[in-house]
């Protein structure tokens, strides 16, 4: 990360006094770390110890600091520190709406390279009131700046930087220094917002504003180098920790692609006992559709069996009760032939005789009727 550069079509350094917000323990990873100023002033001089003279001079010009954005955002510029410390003095928990009117006009008037705005947002992060009230304000300024058409809300963060690096560049062409810087730092406030609203993640925002810097290329490594050597206390801290971002996501690549690596042979075992599992499967359904094929035929032959036994059964049957019929009708031939015998033996028969041979008809004449009763 080292030393940030302006966009493409955009030549100006950035502002000396700008830092970007820290954003809830990842300030390490989204500092932007400027050069130092002609004058040999580091980041944390120009915010801190030298700026605006001698040290008595400074503080009587913060205790005479209003605070209100409209007299921040008014024709006469006030340092960063002494508006925060006089918002912080008189406890404001939230500006008020007639104020923060009148602001948002004083910025459109006098902040018109938004380099103020910048610097509010810096320290947003340790002012309550200033947070509430700049991350809706940059929101409306990066819809005004995509249009309408692009939902903050919902649209990927990505593809809303896109949308804004298109408008910036766009504008950049051809405009005058103080357009380039204004458009510079409607960038920065759009990244800013989108690390601090939408949570995007720091690298995609690297690889996608890359090509819109100037001399982003050339010798990384050297330019590493020399701002962890001789650059700004701010510089050292910015590079040492976008160092350890790249081993952090190093590291976690690495072991991602173990996880993965050990994930898609997993995969590959079951997919490999899936199909060993459907082979058996397979080979298990095909041999009991054999055995289903081969029941069936032999339910089949049973039941031809059995009709043609019914068949049999019911001739053999039919044969019987006709031979038995046959049988009976000679029977009750020669019974009734007895019986008449009988009928002309008792015409000539004695007395004792009769009587035997009228039992004798008596038994005839049963078992005539009994065997008429078995034909029925």
């Amino acid at each position: 990360m080292g030393e940030a550069e302006p966009p493409t079509g955009v030549p100006d350094r950035l502002s000396q006094h700008e830092t970007l917000p820290d954003n809830k323990g990842a300030e390490w990873a989204r500092q932007t770390v400027l050069e130092e100023s002609h004058e040999g002033q580091s980041l944390s001089d120009d915010v801190g110890t030298n700026f605006g003279g001698e040290h008595t001079d400074r503080d009587a010009e913060q205790t005479a600091v209003e605070p209100r954005l409209e007299a921040y955002f008014g024709p006469n510029a006030i340092q960063i520190t002494a508006f925060v410390k006089a918002v912080k003095t008189a406890k404001v928990r939230r500006f008020e709406q007639e104020d923060i009117r009148a602001a948002e006009a004083g910025a459109a008037e006098n902040d018109k390279e938004g380099s103020r705005l910048w610097q509010l947002l810096a320290h947003a992060s340790s002012c309550d009131p200033i947070s509430i009230w700049v991350w809706p304000f940059i929101r409306e300024r990066i819809g005004t700046l995509v249009g309408a058409q692009v939902n903050l809300s919902q649209e990927l963060p990505s593809r809303i930087l896109d949308h804004v690096i298109a408008s910036v560049s766009h504008a950049a062409v051809g405009e005058n220094r103080q357009s380039s810087r204004r458009m510079e730092n409607e960038l920065r406030l759009a990244i800013a917002w989108l690390l601090e609203r939408r949570n995007a993640d720091v690298t995609d925002i690297a690889n996608q504003v890359n090509h819109v810097l100037g001399n982003a290329g050339g010798d990384v490594e050297e330019r590493v180098r020399r701002a962890v050597s001789v650059g700004s206390r701010a510089e050292l801290q910015a590079s040492i920790a976008a160092i350890n971002l790249v081993y952090d996501q190093v590291r976690i690549a690495k072991h991602e692609r173990v996880v993965e690596r050990q994930e898609r042979f997993d995969l590959k075992a079951a997919v490999n006992e899936l199909r060993e599992r459907t082979a058996r499967d397979s080979e298990a359904i095909n041999r009991l559709k054999g055995e289903k094929a081969e029941l069936e035929k032999r339910v089949e032959e049973e039941r031809t069996k059995r009709e043609s036994d019914n068949r049999h059964h019911a001739h053999s049957s039919t044969q019987r009760q006709a031979d038995v019929d046959t049988t009976m009708q000679r029977v009750r031939g020669l019974i009734a032939d007895a019986a008449d015998a009988v009928q002309i033996a008792m015409k000539r028969a004695d007395d004792g005789s009769l009587r035997g041979l009228k039992a004798a008809e008596r038994r005839i004449a049963s078992a005539i009727e009994a065997m008429t009763g078995v034909d029925k």
